[in-house]
């Protein structure tokens, strides 16, 4: 990826981890974590790069996962841990903003793959099947 579009990337993602650490309100944590996949969409229509459409995707997919749990029932059904979730979803968050901010060659295929699996365990921990399996003891965030 070009210096220019890597150091933008870097430079966004790093704001919105800064905004969900500070704020205090889920949906507003959710907002800014959107910055990740749009941010990724936006490159990708400059250059395109398979890891980032890769981030994109994993990305995307946990923003809706989580903001669709979080409409579905009310009262809840789920015994989702929302605290756990958001302050997982902000230190992975701040994980992909550090890979980012590597020099290519220094950060390696395993860590990204590292950094987007947490980011499926957070995905599927507001599952139903996920939430019962969290309870349960058979994964940790």
């Amino acid at each position: 990826m070009r210096k220019g579009l890597q150091q933008r990337l870097v430079r966004d993602y790093s704001y919105a981890v800064d905004k969900m650490q500070h704020e205090a309100q889920l949906q507003k944590k959710l907002f800014y974590f959107s910055i990740f996949f749009s941010e990724a969409q936006r490159t990708l229509n400059f250059e395109w790069n398979t890891d980032l459409a890769l981030i994109y995707t994993v990305t995307h997919h946990v923003h809706t996962q989580i903001n669709a749990a979080m409409q579905t029932a009310s009262p809840p059904v789920l015994p989702i841990d929302w605290q756990t979730i958001f302050d997982k979803l902000t230190i992975v968050s701040s994980n992909l903003a550090s890979y980012l901010n590597k020099k290519h060659s220094e950060a390696g295929k395993e860590d990204l793959c590292l950094i987007l699996g947490h980011f499926a365990e957070i995905a599927y921990a507001v599952s139903g099947n996920g939430s019962y399996l969290y309870e349960k003891g058979s994964f940790k965030l």
